[in-house]
């Protein structure tokens, strides 16, 4: 087996996705624990549903057929998009029920 060696960007850019999941996903688990909506929850498996759709779009790369696959860099790079474009729409929708109701 060969050792790849990762430069520090690689280490930082892979810090700030598994922070950015942790994050929203401990948000979700946070919120379905203390309020116990079911809107909480449903959240919550819309995200793991988008999540497993991003996964499986960037599993199948051409890398998956030419060689070795990156299973785990898949699964995390799909919940980072599932997770950043949750909240962005998240986010959207506050803002423009707020904007309405004004």
């Amino acid at each position: 087996m060969t050792d790849i060696q990762y430069a520090f960007t690689h280490f930082l850019r892979m810090f700030v996705v598994v922070t950015v999941i942790a994050v929203g996903y401990g948000y979700l688990l946070g919120s379905i624990l203390t309020t116990r909506r079911p809107g909480f929850i449903l959240q919550l498996l819309s995200l793991v549903g988008l999540s497993a759709v991003f996964s499986f779009l960037l599993f199948r790369s051409d890398s998956m057929w030419s060689g070795l696959p990156e299973v785990s860099q898949a699964i995390l790079f799909g919940m980072f998009t599932a997770t950043v474009m949750f909240y962005m729409f998240s986010l959207l929708i506050r803002a423009f029920v707020r904007f309405i109701s004004q």
